[in-house]
């Protein structure tokens, strides 16, 4: 299972399945870890495997959605393609939780973001088309197994102040979907 991650800069990398913190725990950060940024994720459960597919057969090749939170160790990424790949594959980074909606609510559904106390994140509402598109274009580069996940940012990343413990949750339809603490 691998978790495939279109960023905001509509790059595609693929984090290692032991980065996805399937629990919520906290997260220690290592201590070569100075500086964390975020960004929020929707993402899908791959259901069907397959290769090179056309977007108007995307939905036919997912059946969760779900949304939460990647953490990047800003400090190792120097601006090259090698050191962001090698900062996205730091263990216990991503926090995703699913399922938070089926696909037929996808439209109607909203997110919303906090750390500690204060919003950082609020989104109404997903077009389907965003699915799709990531799906066709991800498949033009990797082949995609069921249980992969497919993670779409939001937003590009923002820095992440910790000092001390940093409380991150998200509702979705006012519902909450993660809570988790990194702690210093």
């Amino acid at each position: 299972m691998n978790i495939v991650v279109k960023t905001a800069d509509n790059r595609y990398i693929v984090r290692p399945d032991t980065t996805w913190e399937r629990d919520s725990e906290d997260f220690y950060p290592p201590e070569f870890v100075t500086d964390l940024s975020w960004s929020p994720v929707l993402f899908i459960r791959i259901s069907k495997p397959g290769r090179s597919v056309g977007a108007r057969f995307a939905e036919r090749y997912y059946d969760q959605v779900g949304y939460g939170v990647l953490l990047y160790p800003e400090n190792l990424i120097d601006g090259s393609e090698t050191a962001y790949a090698a900062a996205s594959c730091l263990d216990h980074t991503s926090f995703l939780q699913m399922p938070a909606a089926d696909k037929a609510s996808l439209g109607q559904i909203s997110l919303d973001l906090k750390a500690g106390e204060n919003a950082v994140f609020h989104h109404e509402g997903f077009d389907p088309a965003m699915i799709a598109t990531a799906i066709e274009e991800a498949t033009r580069y990797i082949y995609i197994r069921s249980g992969d996940l497919l993670a779409i940012e939001l937003q590009p990343r923002k820095p992440l102040e910790v000092d001390g413990t940093q409380v991150m949750t998200g509702d979705c339809a006012g519902i909450p979907s993660f809570k988790f603490q990194i702690i210093r």
